[in-house]
């Protein structure tokens, strides 16, 4: 089985070199979607040994994981696993991710086993997003705004995904449970600490309930 590791980036000099270093112990194939940063996250992703992929303007990490997964699907890989690029997830955790491969096409981070590390209003509003989440794909989602997954080459072959920033998660569980892809989940650790959360209250949780109705109309 060919995985590819992505890692989605804006701005993330000061974390994504170890996020990388760490991750090479597991998988060694790893892609950085630069989306349009203004520090050297370039730079510092190649020199600690991952491909980059720079886009020339910030696009939104929706848009940052399409288009890693069009080079995944082109390059053969069976295989696409993405993890955060500023700090809050644990590298040593794809541990917990490759026994599953085979076994699901979509498998989320579930960080709600360790939810009392996770800030009350985070996690008030991952319970939430989550509930709603569960109502439209019809089953059990934990924690359905881990940007910790993986997924694989027939799932992406499979659906089309059109949000491009963070609302594009949510587009997947629902359009993967629709169309009967296997979803699981491996647990992940909370890691919270000084990181500058990338979504934006306001325009973000906009775009979610934009999904959640347009949710009405896939099938």
């Amino acid at each position: 089985m060919k995985s590819l590791l992505v890692i989605p980036a804006f701005n993330e000099e000061p974390t994504i070199a170890g996020i990388i270093k760490s991750s090479k112990a597991f998988i060694t194939d790893i892609l950085v979607v630069d989306d349009g940063s203004e520090d050297a996250t370039t730079l510092v992703s190649a020199v600690a040994g991952a491909m980059v992929h720079r886009l020339k303007e910030n696009k939104g990490k929706g848009a940052a994981l399409k288009e890693a997964f069009n080079y995944a699907l082109d390059a053969g890989y069976d295989r696409v696993i993405t993890i955060d690029s500023d700090g809050q997830h644990d590298p040593a955790d794809l541990a917990n991710f490759l026994p599953l491969l085979d076994k699901y096409d979509l498998i989320l981070g579930n960080r709600m086993g360790d939810r009392d590390n996770v800030p009350p209003l985070r996690r008030v509003a991952n319970l939430t997003s989550s509930f709603i989440i569960s109502v439209l794909a019809g089953q059990r989602i934990h924690d359905s705004q881990t940007g910790f997954r993986a997924y694989s080459a027939a799932l992406l072959r499979g659906i089309t995904l059109k949000s491009d920033r963070y609302d594009m998660e949510s587009e997947v569980i629902i359009k993967a449970a629709r169309k009967r892809f296997r979803i699981g989940h491996a647990k992940i650790r909370t890691i919270y600490a000084d990181e500058v959360s990338r979504f934006r209250n306001f325009k973000d949780s906009g775009r979610f309930l934009w999904v959640v109705l347009k949710s009405f109309f896939w099938w």
